[in-house]
């Protein structure tokens, strides 16, 4: 029996990927080590893994850092009431390790052009598979002219740090495809984002995600998710089972606060833009120009009736060369 994960990657996540077999980081960003942007402190940010503790062969020795109960309905309408194990990864590097092999790299999904809808979104915009294609994560290449990041595995021995300044924790991939996912909420799914210049003029136009996907599907005996702190202390090792379904495992980098606490009298999609802006100070040359998403065309009118409390945080992809 095989081993399928996918991993979904929510909040504020930096990709790091070159595709070309290379492997390739997912960083969690540390809010608190990045700003003020235009002047305004981004609010503290909860890094953590979610998996379900039915998923794992060890579940009782997997160390949580706390459990709570969740439930999900199939296709059917059947609901399952299930235990759900939160992982805090501040100051963590997580590798996952297929036993008894090494990575082969990792894959960057791209569709050939007439299969996707890039730089629009999908016609069924509620089609998960209509929405893996690469590009609907925004290449800070693109925006920036260079898309290179400073806080790399090397810069961080370099200097003896842990973790590179404004870096929460890090998921090392050496294998598996990586492509994004649908957006979380619906009211977001049909928008265009427009990324203008400090002059004004148009950068960039194109449907975003905030969600990035890593699949991997092995024959090998065992997948382990091992959490590393970076500070010293016992690893972790979340341990799945082989099983004939997929195992979802979700890690997410959101406001660990209510957002209504968060950004007072500022409005969702400036504290969205706002968030998007801390991705700048982690390129290798900060450009004097930094361009912030702001819905175009297509948002769900709900948005812009007052609606509060959910803001838009894509991921942005950044490169080593």
């Amino acid at each position: 029996m095989s081993v399928a994960l996918s991993i979904a990657f929510t909040g504020l996540c930096a990709l790091v990927a070159d595709g070309n077999g290379r492997p390739a980081d997912v960083l969690l960003v540390d809010a608190r080590g990045i700003g003020p942007v235009d002047g305004m402190v981004l609010p503290a940010h909860a890094p953590t893994l979610v998996v379900s503790l039915s998923s794992l062969a060890n579940a009782e020795t997997s160390g949580p850092t706390r459990v709570v109960t969740g439930s999900s309905a199939d296709g059917s309408g059947n609901t399952t009431i299930e235990e759900l194990g939160l992982w805090d990864l501040t100051g963590s590097e997580v590798k996952v390790r297929i036993e008894g092999r090494e990575g082969a790299g990792v894959e960057l999904y791209r569709p050939s052009d007439p299969d996707s809808s890039w730089p629009e979104p999908p016609r069924d915009v509620n089609n998960a598979a209509s929405w893996r294609d690469i590009r609907f994560v925004a290449n800070m290449r693109t925006l920036a002219g260079d898309g290179r990041i400073v806080a790399s595995r090397s810069t961080a021995a370099d200097t003896g740090e842990l973790l590179p300044r404004g870096i929460a924790a890090r998921i090392h991939l050496d294998s598996g495809r990586l492509e994004a996912g649908i957006p979380t909420r619906a009211a977001f799914r049909s928008a265009v984002y427009e990324f203008r210049s400090a002059a004004g003029e148009p950068k960039l136009r194109q449907a975003l995600t905030d969600t990035i996907r890593w699949n991997l599907e092995t024959e090998a005996s065992a997948v382990v998710i091992e959490i590393v702190p970076l500070a010293g202390g016992p690893a972790k090792r979340l341990v799945l089972k082989p099983s004939d379904t997929v195992h979802s495992v979700f890690v997410s980098n959101l406001p660990a606060d209510s957002l209504e606490a968060a950004h007072h009298a500022i409005s969702d999609e400036d504290m969205g833009a706002l968030h998007f802006g801390a991705y700048y100070e982690l390129l290798m040359h900060e450009p004097a120009d930094r361009p912030l998403p702001r819905a175009w065309r297509g948002q769900d009118p709900r948005r812009a009736a007052g609606i509060r409390g959910t803001i838009f945080c894509p991921p942005a992809m950044f490169s080593r060369d």
